[in-house]
């Protein structure tokens, strides 16, 4: 005579009990990935900088691991909420506190990245300032200029691009005009042209802006402030002189 095997299915408490586990862990992992992403916190998980052969996109591995886990944070937490506030008080706060954490993350990186330690600009005049970027390191020619901060004035005719950089003056430059700032300063507002770095702020729905001038500040920090020098061509002319250079030889 034969035998009669039954399989045994999962009782309906063993599927529950098993869900929560996994939610307990997910909860764990996401504590775990917030503690982190607290590294690179709000920061852009991407950024361009410029190097010896133009502009290159780098990736900021944290900030990307948050974004990524932060948008698995929160999927589960808007599908799994009912379950995670059922487990234990240690594992509940850890879930909700990484789950949330990783989101406010997310939002920050992509729509409103924080710069930490990104110094106030010192050569805007008074004037407003927009899109300011962090230090960048500029090979132009083979010399290599570090430049401190770029962004964008708002002027009475409009945005100019400024470029900041450190700038060290001697007894020679006491008697510092325009000709002689804007010899030490155009390579820099030539790189600026060449690389299209000056048109790197888009308007939402209209592209990169076209700022109609380009302005360097020289500026040496000092004990107690900053003291410089500002400087600005229009784009127009510099193009002019980056052609009249190319046909002199």
């Amino acid at each position: 005579m034969e035998s009669e095997t039954t399989e045994t299915l999962p009782t309906v408490d063993a599927k529950e009990a098993m869900k929560a586990r996994r939610a307990g862990g997910s909860c764990i992992t996401l504590f775990v990935v917030f503690l982190v992403t607290l590294l690179s916190f709000g920061k852009a998980p991407w950024g361009i900088t410029a190097g010896e052969h133009g502009r290159r996109l780098d990736f900021n591995l944290i900030s990307c691991l948050g974004v990524v886990v932060g948008i698995y944070g929160i999927i589960f937490l808007a599908t799994g909420l009912k379950r995670v506030l059922r487990l234990s008080s240690a594992k509940k706060v850890l879930g909700l506190v990484g789950g949330i954490g990783l989101a406010v993350h997310l939002v920050l990186a992509l729509f409103s990245p924080l710069n930490y330690g990104l110094a106030k600009p010192a050569g805007t005049g008074g004037n407003g300032v927009l899109g300011q970027t962090g230090p960048e390191q500029w090979t132009i020619d083979g010399k290599t200029y570090h430049v401190s901060s770029t962004y964008y004035l708002t002027l009475q005719d409009g945005l100019q691009y400024t470029i900041e950089y450190p700038y060290q003056f001697t007894a020679a430059d006491g008697q510092m005009d325009d000709k002689h700032a804007i010899d030490i300063a155009f390579p820099l507002m030539k790189y600026a042209v060449q690389s299209g770095t000056y048109r790197h702020m888009h308007k939402v729905d209209e592209g990169p802006v076209d700022p109609p001038q380009i302005g360097v500040a020289l500026v040496e920090q000092a004990q107690g402030g900053a003291r410089g020098y500002r400087v600005s061509l229009s784009v127009a002319e510099i193009k002019r002189r980056i052609e009249q250079s190319a046909i002199t030889p």
